[in-house]
């Protein structure tokens, strides 16, 4: 647990995803308590959605008028690097000293990503032990960016006047959002899974109390929903967009006051049915192969977050395919939200969770849950995942 005499203001969590930037500060105001000291979002124009490097040329008008308005403190900034930079991969290595892991996974840059070792940035996230026949291996979870690249990206950080605090990763900042809030001895024993459902693509990360033990990126977002429906009904992708959100915003129950004709409502649903459950389908590949190689690690419910992730119709979807309770879940849940600007408290905030994950990267310990589960719901939760995780290692046995 961290002792302060005074509230710790955090560096800008900044976030540059396909549709908009966000940026978010915390304060640490005591040992257990966390606020949001600022926030603020600017929206890409269309044509920047699909083109990375115009979204790239385009953020540094963008960052400086948000730090002009936002009230941010200061411009020390932890800045998640662009997907499309990152190569992520899973291997296995045999037993050794923790000093000796990241030599020997430099040394398999070359055969895992086809570049050497020295061209990049390379670090691993140990994820576990796991058995191979009669031997005991650990699973390693490698992240390799190339230096060229992660230069270019930095320089457009300082051309926005930012001060680049610390760079990090998607995966590690959704995670942390999960990882920073695990107090007790119960919550260690849980299977976390965060599906990060964005625009473009979608982030699946797993672990177990405060550890990753996979990640991977499945390549479908909401603008393969948007095409879908554009397709369906004929009419252009930024004119499906605008409906998908009034249909998420519309009434759940289907009341007057719903936004979007039923007979387009239908017409929708059906569009986008064979790609979300492609998309659930990658999910639940990802949810088999952590049980089976951390035998028995099932999870009890996943939480959604991202832009798309409060999407009602993507949550039906996944809860009917994976089997388990799926939830879009606001991020800033456990924080004093009240210096947020009123326009971006729009629940359940899903969106948030990667700059409040980046933002939260030089804090130390642990933060209490202010509205978090009770001893009793984690108990049940655990009694919920054990059927399940005894299959698991039924399954196992014969294998």
């Amino acid at each position: 647990m961290i002792s302060l005499t005074r509230s710790q203001v955090q560096p800008v969590g900044l976030d540059i995803g396909r549709d908009s930037i966000k940026m978010l500060q915390v304060e640490v105001l005591s040992p257990l308590k966390l606020a949001v000291r600022a926030a603020d979002q600017e929206t890409f124009p269309e044509e920047a959605r699909a083109q990375p490097a115009l979204r790239l040329g385009m953020a540094g008008e963008m960052v400086r008028r948000m730090l002009r308005r936002g009230g941010f403190a200061g411009r020390r900034v932890v800045a998640a690097l662009p997907r499309e930079i990152v190569h992520i991969k899973s291997f296995r290595l045999p037993q050794m000293p923790p000093h000796e892991l990241e030599p020997a996974v430099r040394f398999e840059t070359r055969q895992l990503f086809g570049f050497e070792p020295e061209q990049a940035q390379v670090r691993c996230l140990p994820a576990g032990e796991v058995r191979q026949g009669n031997d005991t291996l650990q699973e390693v979870i490698v992240l390799a960016a190339r230096n060229d690249e992660v230069s270019r990206f930095l320089e457009q950080l300082h051309r926005c006047g930012m001060v680049v605090d610390s760079l990090d990763v998607q995966p590690c900042a959704l995670y942390r959002t999960v990882e920073r809030f695990i107090r007790r001895r119960d919550d260690e024993q849980l299977v976390n899974v965060l599906v990060d459902v964005g625009l473009g693509a979608s982030q699946v990360v797993i672990g177990r109390g405060r550890q990753i033990t996979f990640t991977k990126t499945a390549e479908i977002g909401g603008a393969h929903f948007d095409e879908a429906v554009s397709r369906r009904l004929q009419v252009p992708p930024g004119e499906a967009q605008a409906l998908r959100r009034r249909m998420m915003d519309a009434p759940a129950d289907g009341e007057a006051g719903a936004s979007v004709p039923e007979a387009v409502r239908r017409a929708m649903v059906d569009a986008m049915r064979g790609v979300m459950e492609q998309l659930a389908q990658e999910v639940l590949l990802c949810l088999r192969y952590q049980s089976v190689t951390f035998r028995g690690q099932r999870a009890a419910r996943v939480r959604l977050t991202g832009g798309e992730g409060r999407d009602p119709q993507l949550q039906a979807t996944l809860q009917t395919v994976l089997g388990i309770p799926v939830e879009a879940v606001n991020p800033l849940l456990n924080l004093d939200i009240s210096r947020m600007p009123p326009h971006l408290r729009c629940e359940p905030m899903t969106e948030w969770a990667v700059a409040l994950g980046l933002s939260l990267k030089r804090t130390v310990g642990r933060f209490g849950g202010r509205d978090g589960p009770s001893r009793a719901v984690t108990a049940r939760i655990l009694e919920s995942a054990a059927p399940e995780t005894a299959a698991a290692e039924r399954e196992m046995s014969h294998a």
